[in-house]
């Protein structure tokens, strides 16, 4: 079974159609912009499964009152090269981005501060109690576009299996980092350290079996490939057993724990979020990383594309025509769709098309 395709719709209508469902919503316009940015920065480059199909649950969460249009993001720490800003139950792409941006002021700011010795340069800001951000690379690319590395990961409610146990006892903590090359297109890194909800709905839609090297347990604790299996009271397995769930452990301590935020089981699931606890949301850690205080932009964009040279001066192996790095294929798709506008998914389109119709808000045509 394939993707059953609807309308395709230029960039830059889709993007003002989501900007408008946000203002319907509530949403103040500098916030609608920045989440339609990243659902469109996501959907543009192929990641379907967490761009525009999110509209519909940030759009429900709003609606029941579990998401706030309009957040008091204070920082509740804010010192040298750290933060910990407090998304307050908006919506997460908004206070994850908010998070990025200032880690990024706070790496320039150490870069110039010190300027030729080596040191600074680096930001780091982990936002608590906020809500799903969609994936990386929206803020990642964020970091790139001011000439930086930029590194973000997100705790999530129990979603992946831990060494030991056949409970969810962890999260799958969405993972990535984007890297500034002298070719234009940065190296995008976005993953989880499990096969996410998103993606296990996706093959269940197209009919399609989880790959062998990412198989999960069913409910009775066996091994399948079945995606219908782990979303519905089975466990995704963390991916290289547990070196995956040491990496899990990482992200979990640099977000909820020194965030003092919630962490693994305190996480409450996304449908059952009360806006007035305190402490019951997911948390991300954005970090920037200022290269001039390295080196300057320039040699260090020309090592990148020796770096990916040497990468890929490699023999293939059987079967493979090319050796891709991170985000390549991402950027094929966004200069074909840049083009020829974004397809939108059958299924995406009419929640789209209902969203419209209960907000007043006109779908393109």
């Amino acid at each position: 079974m394939n993707k059953q395709i609807g309308q395709r719709l230029p960039v830059d209508r889709l993007k003002q159609f989501v900007i408008d469902l946000f203002l319907a919503a509530g949403v103040p316009q500098n916030d609608a912009t920045t989440i339609a940015d990243a659902m469109i920065a996501q959907e543009v480059r192929g990641n379907t499964t967490h761009g525009i199909r999110s509209v519909d649950m940030n759009l429900r969460g709003l609606v029941a009152g579990r998401i706030k249009p309009k957040p008091d993001h204070i920082f509740l720490s804010d010192h040298g090269m750290t933060a910990v800003l407090d998304g307050d139950h908006g919506v997460g792409i908004v206070g994850c981005m908010k998070g990025m941006r200032h880690a990024i002021k706070k790496a320039q700011s150490g870069a110039k501060a010190k300027e030729g010795s080596g040191g600074g340069g680096i930001g780091m800001v982990i936002v608590v109690r906020n809500n799903h951000s969609l994936a990386a690379t929206p803020y990642t690319l964020e970091a790139t576009k001011a000439g930086m590395i930029g590194i973000t990961f997100s705790n999530t409610k129990g979603s992946m299996g831990y060494p030991g146990t056949n409970a969810r006892a962890i999260g799958n903590t969405p993972i990535g980092f984007g890297i500034p090359t002298a070719c234009g297109d940065p190296i995008l890194y976005d993953a989880c350290l499990t096969t996410s909800g998103g993606n296990l709905r996706q093959w269940i839609r197209e009919g399609q079996q989880i790959p062998v090297s990412l198989q999960g347990l069913d409910p009775d604790g066996h091994p399948t490939t079945d995606p219908q299996l782990v979303l519905e009271g089975g466990t995704p397995l963390p991916i290289g057993g547990h070196k995956g769930a040491g990496l899990a452990i990482l992200v979990e301590i640099l977000t909820g724990v020194l965030g003092g935020a919630a962490f693994l089981s305190q996480i409450t699931p996304r449908g059952q979020k009360d806006p007035t606890d305190k402490n019951n949301a997911v948390s991300h850690c954005c970090l920037a990383i200022d290269i001039k205080a390295f080196m300057p932009i320039s040699q260090f964009e020309a090592r990148m594309m020796e770096f990916i040279a040497d990468l890929k001066d490699n023999p293939l192996a059987d079967g493979t025509d090319q050796i891709r790095i991170p985000g390549e294929r991402m950027a094929q798709t966004k200069r074909e769709w840049e083009t020829n506008g974004i397809p939108l998914e059958s299924d995406v389109q009419q929640k789209l098309t209902e969203w419209a119709q209960k907000l007043g808000v006109i779908f393109p045509a």
